[in-house]
């Protein structure tokens, strides 16, 4: 859906990564869900871009991230970005993103937002690699 819909979408997934124990059906849900809102952020830009990129995380995890280049964060919706019932869409529910840190809490993982330095959002999340 994203390209049809014009989005510049770009994988950046590493070859060498060691499994992670996970429910893949939510661990899905988490990745749709941050894929959705990055969507979200990108509809009034010019160009849309998202990028999905994996990597090794720290302290023997899997990392996840997903980066668009909408306008970020403001600064007073990232304070409870997390939080049940926070949104900053006008028809948004404000669950997506608490569901998404119970889901990666629940695997042993956790989950973030940074902005990008040349504007946008990245969320990421780690999950611990199966021992």
């Amino acid at each position: 859906g994203a390209r049809s819909g014009g989005v510049e979408t770009t994988l950046a997934l590493a070859d060498d990564l060691p499994p992670a124990m996970m429910d893949r059906i939510q661990i899905q849900q988490v990745i749709v869900n941050l894929i959705r809102n990055s969507l979200d952020a990108t509809s009034d830009q010019e160009t849309r871009v998202i990028t999905i990129s994996t990597a090794h995380g720290e302290d023997d995890s899997v990392g996840v991230s997903v980066a668009d280049n909408g306008p970020g964060l403001d600064k007073e919706v990232a304070e409870r970005l997390f939080q049940p019932f926070n949104s900053s869409k006008s028809d948004g529910m404000g669950i997506g993103l608490s569901i998404s840190r119970t889901i990666v809490e629940q695997h042993g993982g956790r989950i973030w937002a940074t902005p990008k330095e040349d504007g946008g959002v990245i969320f990421s999340f780690t999950l611990p690699v199966d021992a």
